[in-house]
């Protein structure tokens, strides 16, 4: 197919006889994946009618399934043998949370067709770039056979923030991309991103990072319990998402500052047929939209490397407050309630709140006696504030809240970079303001 479009066949660089099968069948039915594929749900690729028959008429197919027979780690996948292609297959449960069965008749097209989603995934659409994608889905299956826990690659959109006049960096816990038309054309319309008004700029990065994973093949009992490795998945999923967002908010300095929200995510699954999506059905921040601008990137860069490395458990309370408050918290009142609530997880321990509050972030925050008396109080005023508004006796209208808010996030933003960068290890110390109290 590929040469009577006029297209070239590139080299298939490999000496394994499952990928060289699956590299011919994929560069055959590569023209299809330049089709616009349908915009109202996520799609994978074999949505084309003449997918399959392609499929079914290509020699390679019969060859890539007696070669996986052959094959000393694609074959213990296969626990159940029958007299055919058809009756041969697994029952699987993995730490995506999928589960399912495998026929080896199947095979070919699992393989191919998760390339191809994982190429378009990424943005690149290209021969080479679904060969590499063969390869990698070849491998992560012979993992599988093996019994052996892998990594797969996993994907998280974020909107309300784009990149201006650059594509991609790289960042500590993966990659950060641009949307291209590939991945839009994946995406169901209530997850797709935003465009920045008066602009064609597209308010939404994705992360394509490492998810842990495993599969168990399981017996005729398919209701057997599900691996231990999935919420550990699920856990890092969530510690990515704020890590991801917080170095966000850290590394632009504006007032009122970044919020990012997460939009969507899915994890490829090398045993399923077409991956997974999640996503969140109202993707809305009380920020204002931003375009990160190439001087920007190296903070991206440097803030991830600290968040994505300290030991911050103890605050991650606050860390889910903050981004509460820069992220879903739509009305003002609620975030600027959200943020002193931070700030007791992070100065409050027992007693003395607002003594403890005051003084460890004015110790952060200045050098000299008087800009510390200064910020004193005023950190003490927001907090007696606080504790009127829930008490019921104070009210606030929807601009003073949002001044309160935005003027308390860059203090909690200013706090937290004097944490990270000078006082890290302060982090996994629940008497932190003890510690600061008597700097």
């Amino acid at each position: 197919m590929a040469k009577s479009v006029g297209g070239a066949t590139p080299k298939i660089d490999t000496g394994n006889a499952v990928e060289i099968a699956a590299s011919k069948i994929a560069l055959e039915v590569f023209p299809l994946t330049l089709l616009e594929s349908p915009s109202s749900d996520h799609s994978n690729v074999a949505w084309n009618p003449n997918f399959g028959a392609t499929f079914h008429r290509l020699p390679e197919t019969a060859e890539l399934i007696n070669a996986a027979q052959l094959d000393e780690s694609l074959s213990k996948l296969f626990t159940h043998v029958g007299d055919n292609d058809n009756e041969t297959f697994c029952r699987f449960k993995t730490s995506t949370g999928r589960g399912g069965s495998l026929q080896l008749s199947l095979l070919p097209m699992t393989i191919v067709s998760n390339a191809i989603e994982l190429m378009r995934l990424r943005g690149d659409v290209s021969q080479k770039a679904l060969l590499n994608a063969v390869k990698e889905e070849v491998q992560m299956l012979r993992d599988i056979g093996e019994g052996r826990q892998i990594t797969v690659p996993a994907f998280l959109g974020v909107h309300n923030i784009g990149f201006e006049n650059f594509n991609e960096i790289s960042i500590e816990g993966g990659t950060l991309r641009a949307y291209t038309p590939e991945l839009m054309s994946l995406l169901p319309q209530r997850a797709k991103p935003s465009v920045l008004a008066g602009s064609e700029q597209t308010l939404g990065v994705v992360l394509e990072y490492d998810y842990p994973y495993k599969a168990e093949l399981v017996g005729e009992d398919i209701s057997q319990n599900w691996p231990v490795e999935l919420e550990q998945a699920r856990q890092k999923l969530k510690g990515l998402s704020e890590d991801l967002a917080l170095s966000l908010a850290l590394s632009v300095d504006r007032s009122p500052c970044v919020g990012v929200v997460p939009a969507w995510d899915l994890v490829f699954d090398p045993l399923c047929y077409g991956s997974a999506m999640s996503w969140n059905a109202n993707p809305r921040s009380p920020m204002p939209p931003h375009l990160l601008q190439l001087p920007e990137v190296e903070a991206v860069q440097h803030w991830s490397k600290l968040v994505f490395h300290s030991e911050d458990q103890k605050i991650r309370i606050a860390i889910r407050r903050i981004l509460a408050a820069t992220s879903s918290r739509l009305d003002p009142v609620d975030g600027f309630i959200d943020i002193v609530i931070a700030w007791e997880n992070l100065f409050g321990a027992n007693g003395e709140l607002s003594y403890r509050i005051s003084v460890s972030m004015a110790v952060l925050l200045a050098d000299d006696i008087d800009a510390r008396l200064d910020i004193q109080n005023k950190i003490k005023k927001f907090y007696n504030d606080r504790s009127l508004i829930v008490h019921g006796v104070k009210e606030l209208d929807h601009a003073t809240a949002a001044k309160k808010r935005d003027e308390c996030l860059r203090i909690t933003m200013d706090t937290l970079k004097a944490l990270y960068e000078k006082y890290g290890h302060l982090l996994a110390d629940a008497e932190r303001s003890r510690t600061l109290a008597l700097l």
